[in-house]
């Protein structure tokens, strides 16, 4: 790998620009794009991915997510010109990312409009079919209706194609199932709702490949502007792809799960909290895992533990790829920010990376709350910073 070795200056400017779009809400840039696809829990905003990656990398540059969840950073990079590595140990984060990021050819859509036309019919009309093996936590209508749709999708003749049509029907079992809590749903709204969704996606991926080629990446190029991998970050750097490149990354732009903070990143949550593994099924993706392995270790001393060694493995592989004048920055929650915050730079100090503080006149660190985020966090008996956010800088060491 060639390394940089121009180490940039932050401003004011840059901090502002930044701090702007942490405390923007996000739903509007959201729109005419991939980000809706799935909503990946405890996702971060479109707009500061875009500011932090259009402030300190530039064009051509390698940008690295080592914790990429749904894509954010994967379709900021590639929206702003640049390479783009996303690595993430859960099958369903690997499954979203690459379809928001692979175009479709005109074909392609040509043949998913009338597949799904003919679709929305048939799931319409037919009824309600008893299922040999249930599944648990889902209601039977959803489930005959879904397994139905899956059936259909066997029918198309591309996997990218294929693909696209599970990511549709992920959208919309998420939205018709996940912190619901009726007990059913017609076969009329949902078919319904599946035809708004193709229609909005194969419009949202079209707006994503011009955006790109505004950046002089061809619709062609796209899929060979990123590496996607469904691993753990502990050790990617051995990675043949990754040892492979010919550039170092100059910019690491993540969000690692939050120590102590409960993220069900592999399950809805249906009729309060029963929870399903629906969106494995849907997706045709490997599940099997229980919630600590996606989060980096559980609720308990040990997990906590476990959890700050798997961030200093992750880091230390960072740090042996990222480029010497490279910066990390990252958005990160804690349970309790006070024991948690110096775990955590502790760990990054381990990794081989200095905390960087840039200057601004009201905070030495940007920060921001979180309403109504769908976690929970445990601290016997204390306040939770559960809502709370920071957003770290550092360099390598």
């Amino acid at each position: 790998m060639t390394a940089g070795t121009t180490r940039k200056k932050i401003t004011d400017n840059d901090l502002t620009r930044v701090k702007t779009a942490l405390l923007a809400k996000g739903y509007s840039y959201m729109a005419g794009s991939t980000h809706t696809f799935y909503h990946y829990p405890a996702r971060f905003s479109p707009e500061i991915a875009h500011e932090v990656i259009d402030v300190f990398s530039k064009p051509g540059d390698w940008v690295l997510d080592p914790f990429m969840g749904g894509g954010t950073t994967v379709i900021e990079g590639l929206r702003l010109g640049r390479k783009v590595i996303g690595i993430d140990l859960n099958a369903l984060a690997h499954f979203v990312s690459t379809v928001r990021t692979t175009p479709l050819s005109s074909n392609d859509k040509e043949t998913l409009e009338k597949w799904a036309l003919n679709a929305s019919l048939k799931l319409k009309n037919n009824e309600t079919q008893r299922i040999n093996s249930p599944k648990k936590n889902l209601p039977m209508t959803f489930q005959s209706f879904m397994d139905e749709a899956l059936q259909l999708t066997e029918k198309l003749r591309l996997p990218r194609q294929q693909a696209f049509a599970r990511c549709v029907l992920l959208r919309l079992g998420q939205w018709a199932l996940d912190g619901r809590e009726f007990s059913t749903i017609r076969r009329k709204v949902l078919s319904e709702k599946f035809s708004t969704f193709v229609n909005e996606m194969l419009d949202g991926l079209e707006n994503f490949v011009e955006v790109v080629q505004l950046n002089k990446i061809k619709k062609s190029d796209i899929s060979n502007q990123r590496v996607l991998l469904n691993r753990t970050a502990v050790g990617f750097h051995e990675n043949p792809e990754i040892k492979g490149l010919k550039n170092r990354p100059t910019l690491v732009m993540t969000s690692p799960p939050y120590p102590g903070v409960h993220v069900l990143y592999h399950r809805w949550q249906y009729r309060g909290r029963k929870e399903t593994d629906a969106p494995y099924w849907i997706a045709n993706v490997n599940d099997g895992f229980c919630e600590s392995y996606y989060t980096g270790g559980s609720r308990t001393p040990t997990g906590e533990t476990r959890y700050f060694r798997m961030i200093t493995g992750a880091f230390q592989s960072v740090r042996k790829v990222i480029a010497p004048s490279g910066l990390v920055v990252q958005l990160v929650g804690f349970a309790n920010t006070e024991k948690q915050l110096p775990r955590y730079l502790e760990a990054m100090e381990d990794a081989g990376f200095k905390e960087y503080i840039p200057s601004l006149e009201d905070s030495n660190r940007l920060g921001r709350q979180v309403p109504n985020r769908k976690w929970y966090a445990r601290v016997s008996g204390k306040k939770t910073d559960a809502s709370s956010e920071l957003l770290l800088f550092h360099r390598p060491s």
